[in-house]
């Protein structure tokens, strides 16, 4: 691989920006009183329609002084990530690039313009729901079809010269075959965050914080000896 141009990035929230501003960390109560789970890491400057701009693939791409096209989104599917990764390669026709894929629940489809997955969100769908889940969805099935979609997405990677690295957002359920693409410093973000700091509350989002750790982890992995 030739000098890296430029990070892309995609997957739902957790790869799409920092979650300092979200308010829902302020629900755990201790004594009555509000008590702010690693009040002391929290950047309370950060704004939720700025929060892309502190993701760690923004960080890392600042680091290298390189571009940054992150396309995560929240919600988003695997189709999601795919689509959105083919989508700006071609349009941009980028190559040299270090390529970050968060996975994240395979649970989550989206068939034609529709988004959906195994919870009721009062949106009057979810006895169909729960009929696809029960008879048409297989787990097995699924990682086989999402692992598919990465080994091609790696081969089209190459032929661009350009890098594919892949982890588990938060799915601790789940057991991604072994590939030389997943990054190997976790078994999911989530859990190598608990890791660290005690305080983190599973089940909610990775903070500025967590994503200048991932950030270094990536810089030292990939990049610390190259320039």
């Amino acid at each position: 691989m030739n000098k890296t141009e430029n990070i892309i990035s995609s997957g739902c929230s957790w790869v799409w920006g920092p979650y300092d501003w979200d308010k829902t960390w302020m629900e755990n109560r201790d004594n009555d009183q509000f008590h702010i789970p690693r009040k002391d890491k929290i950047n309370f400057n950060i704004k939720e329609k700025e929060a892309s701009l502190y993701s760690f693939s923004q960080q890392l791409a600042k680091k290298l002084n390189i571009l940054c096209y992150n396309v995560a989104s929240p919600g988003y599917s695997v189709e999601d990530v795919f689509n959105k990764l083919f989508q700006v390669i071609e349009e941009n026709k980028l190559e040299n690039s270090f390529v970050v894929v968060g996975l994240t629940e395979p649970t989550r489809f989206k068939i034609g313009t529709q988004k959906f997955k195994f919870v009721d969100n009062d949106d009057g769908f979810w006895e169909w729901k729960k009929i696809f889940f029960k008879r048409y969805y297989n787990e097995h099935y699924r990682i086989k079809y999402i692992m598919m979609m990465l080994d091609l997405f790696y081969e089209y990677l190459k032929n661009r010269n350009s890098k594919l690295v892949v982890f588990n957002s938060f799915c601790e359920e789940i057991n991604y075959p072994n590939r030389d693409y997943f990054f190997k410093k976790f078994k999911t973000w989530e859990g190598y965050i608990k890791s660290y700091d005690k305080q983190f509350l599973i089940g909610t989002h990775p903070i500025e914080y967590d994503h200048k750790i991932l950030c270094n982890l990536l810089y030292e992995e990939y990049f610390y000896e190259k320039i």
